[in-house]
């Protein structure tokens, strides 16, 4: 249920992709201007798929810092930024820590590739996923 009536913002931002897509693109002559269509196109598939997954993966990646030992609000990235700095300053030098700091970062990729590239999975996986 939302607040906010029909269409809602994951259906607005498909209906301008398709609209570029199935209009803009095949229609368009202008390379310079086709290129940057299809750019857009892109663009707007991924707000899509960040729409369409919701707060989950910002959630999801809260309790894993939560679980390595950091806390932060996910649109300041201070959690991450302080597992960044104990890495940098040798606190994951043991081979556990360093396996967990290795999951998360794995799990972080993962999440980011599913949005943003969802098609890099099915053609490419350098290392089993935890």
């Amino acid at each position: 249920m939302s607040a906010h009536d029909r269409p809602s913002a994951r259906e607005l931002v498909g209906a301008v992709r398709a609209y570029l897509r199935d209009e803009i693109v095949p229609n368009t002559s202008d390379r310079r201007a086709r290129f940057r269509a299809l750019i857009a196109t892109n663009v707007l598939a991924i707000v899509e798929r960040e729409l369409t997954r919701g707060n989950r993966d910002d959630l999801a990646d809260a309790s894993r810092l939560h679980a390595l030992g950091f806390d932060g609000e996910p649109e300041t990235d201070d959690a991450k930024r302080a597992l960044c700095a104990a890495i940098r300053s040798g606190a994951y030098d043991d081979p556990a820590a360093n396996a967990s700091a290795l999951t998360y970062a794995k799990e972080a990729v993962a999440t980011k590739l599913a949005v943003a590239n969802p098609n890099f999975f099915a053609t490419f996986i350098p290392y089993p996923l935890p």
